[in-house]
């Protein structure tokens, strides 16, 4: 293989699945070197070819316009196949219902709309900088 191609599949990637611009153009600021971000529209299933990344450390799911009775697959289809990987999730608006929701999906990370950048972003950089710690071999583990 490639040198760089594999120094590409290694790279730790981070999920966004969003349809809320704002959100993406900060996410995307925060995201840096050595991290990779791929990002998909919020929908009630993910392609294949997000279900295929490597290295996936951490998962962000914004609800905002995810159908309520499509968010509960959504995120079993999240648990299946990143199960251990972090979930941060954004919900479009604040309910005991998408918190319980998301708590019961096993969320390490719970917030709602309208957001504090600032706020988010510290959470985000924590969650970061903590899996890319853990290392490929812990990603890897993650997704048994």
């Amino acid at each position: 293989m490639n040198t760089d191609l594999k120094d590409v599949r290694l790279m730790p990637r981070a999920l966004l699945l969003s349809d809320d611009e704002e959100l993406v153009d900060f996410v995307r600021r925060v995201v840096k070197r050595p991290w990779r971000l791929v990002r998909q529209k919020a929908d009630k299933f993910m392609t294949r070819e997000v279900l295929a990344q490597p290295n996936l450390r951490l998962a962000i799911l914004d609800d905002e316009t995810v159908d309520e009775n499509d968010r509960g697959r959504l995120l079993a289809q999240i648990r299946k196949h990143f199960s251990g990987v972090p979930l941060l999730y954004v919900a479009g608006s604040r309910s005991d219902d998408n918190e319980r929701r998301a708590r019961a999906s096993g969320s390490h990370y719970y917030v709602s709309k309208p957001l504090s950048f600032d706020r988010f972003g510290h959470v985000l950089e924590s969650f970061l900088k903590a899996q890319q710690t853990a290392g490929p071999a812990a990603a890897t583990e993650n997704r048994k």
